[in-house]
């Protein structure tokens, strides 16, 4: 072998080496030196992103806020079915279809020092009587306001208290409520609970005496 060939032989081999040195290093080096403020907005689009490439573990807590998604960018069509279910909205609450006969009652919902009952009462003459009933359980008042009291200017909540979280119904024939004055509002003294509910009501339907259903928003 010539000294030329040997001369290009090791001279490869320096390039190799280097190469390796600059491929091992400059990752470590991009991985500690490429922070948030060298990424341009607008950099990193969807396009570049490769599928499934963002993935919940690698979200950390709090990443992702309202004010860092565009407008319309989350529509249905972009949601897997069942993907959103009401474990993972806890903000949102539903009783589902409550059926009840007369002499029953059933907790709908406990939320802090709330609680919401529906009751159905035997009313005589083949009439039943259904009412959705909050209790302020706590040992502190509260405000609670509702259509069914038109309580807006005595919303004080005292412990113990109970008051109508709908309009009641008495009737022998059917009769169904769901329109917006189902409404109240149930905030406990320390702001840790606050509640909007809706729902609705009615006797002698759906082959029951009494039938609930309860929808809350908030916490």
């Amino acid at each position: 072998m010539s000294r030329s060939t040997r001369r290009i032989g090791v001279g490869h081999l320096l390039v190799v080496i280097a190469i390796v040195i600059a491929l091992s290093g400059g990752s470590a080096y991009a991985a500690s030196k490429i922070g948030t403020n060298q990424i341009k907005n607008g950099a990193i689009t969807s396009a570049k992103l490769h599928n499934r490439a963002v993935t919940a573990a690698k979200i950390g807590p709090k990443a992702v806020t309202s004010s860092k998604i565009g407008d319309n960018a989350v529509t249905s069509s972009k949601i897997r079915d069942n993907a959103v279910t009401p474990d993972k909205m806890s903000d949102y609450t539903d009783s589902g279809l409550v059926k009840l006969d007369n002499g029953q009652s059933r907790l709908l919902l406990e939320r802090g020092p709330f609680t919401f009952t529906a009751t159905c009462v035997d009313a005589g003459a083949g009439a039943s009587t259904a009412r959705l009933i909050a209790k302020n359980t706590g040992s502190t008042a509260a405000l609670f306001e509702s259509d069914g009291e038109s309580n807006y200017a005595d919303p004080i909540f005292d412990p113990g208290e109970e008051l109508n979280a709908f309009y009641g119904a008495t009737d022998s024939t059917p009769y169904w409520f769901g329109e917006y004055y189902n409404l109240f509002s149930a905030t406990s003294s320390d702001g840790s609970t606050s509640l909007m509910g809706q729902g609705n009501l009615g006797v002698k339907v759906l082959g029951s005496d009494c039938v609930f259903q309860l929808f809350t928003f908030g916490s």
